[in-house]
């Protein structure tokens, strides 16, 4: 058993499941939003990730699963469409929660605890979820003895592969899934403002700019992931953080108290 590998995964976990509530909390209790805006957040990122995009995704996916596999530029073609899905579906997703869910009254703080709600249901459900996914199997592979189990000689060399494939992990990569959340969460809170001005200021160029700079985004990371691998891929959204933290100041009414000149560090207070 890889005790540091195990010890990093029930950190990420931790993470990413507390911190955006830790978030939510900060929120509600600076500027006194009721926490019923994270859940429609909460809410709009689980029927339109979760029920309707990814099982369309995966079965998509299953579909072109040799082109994928055997071309390069379709595979490249594939990312921009999830990328583009993602926005469409994430976007339009908070456009139809502000409409039917929080109706009017559209304020900065709730847009901000709308956008923790959809970022934080991403980090607990679906990233934590798969964490804890992983640190199971992890468990499972480096603990029982498979040798006893009569199993085919292919599955077997499979059940190795595995083994050998755990074994070369440097202990801290399941943190890379915790430090990517501490980002995006400020991001989807962002994304949460820009679709905002669509009814603060009566124009849905804010919902095409939102739709276009999370397809953005989502596309860049997923193509350094292949170039670069996962450790620059986090150095490079990193620079998303300012990019944030500027959309979510710069749309702050005056009369609001202003969020904490350091940003990060005290928003997880």
């Amino acid at each position: 058993m890889n005790l540091p590998l195990l010890a990093s995964y029930l950190g990420a976990i931790a993470f990413e499941l507390a911190f955006p509530l830790l978030v939510a909390f900060w929120i509600g209790r600076r500027y006194r939003v009721s926490w019923r805006f994270f859940l429609y957040g909460a809410l709009v990122f689980f029927v339109t990730q979760m029920l309707i995009r990814i099982p369309l995704v995966q079965g998509a996916q299953f579909l072109l699963r040799e082109p994928l596999q055997s071309n390069q530029i379709f595979l490249y073609a594939w990312f921009a469409t999830l990328a583009l899905t993602a926005g469409i579906f994430e976007e339009g997703g908070r456009w139809l929660g502000y409409r039917w869910l929080i109706k009017k009254d559209f304020t900065w703080a709730k847009g901000l605890m709308y956008g923790a709600g959809h970022g934080g249901l991403e980090s607990m459900l679906l990233v934590g979820g798969l964490a804890l996914l992983g640190l199971i199997n992890v468990i499972a592979l480096s603990t029982t003895d498979f040798s006893q189990m009569n199993l085919p000689p292919d599955q077997l060399a499979q059940i190795e592969s595995a083994r050998q494939q755990i074994a070369a992990l440097a202990w801290w990569m399941p943190l890379l899934g915790a430090y990517e959340r501490f980002i995006t969460i400020f991001f989807q809170i962002a994304l949460s403002i820009l679709v905002l001005q669509t009814f603060t200021r009566d124009s849905l160029k804010w919902l095409w700019l939102a739709i276009a700079l999370h397809a953005l985004v989502d596309f860049i990371a997923v193509v350094l992931a292949q170039l670069v691998g996962a450790v620059w891929t986090e150095v490079a959204i990193t620079l998303t953080l300012p990019l944030s933290f500027g959309i979510i100041r710069y749309f702050q009414p005056r009369q609001t108290p202003e969020l904490p000149a350091s940003g990060t560090t005290q928003i997880a207070a």
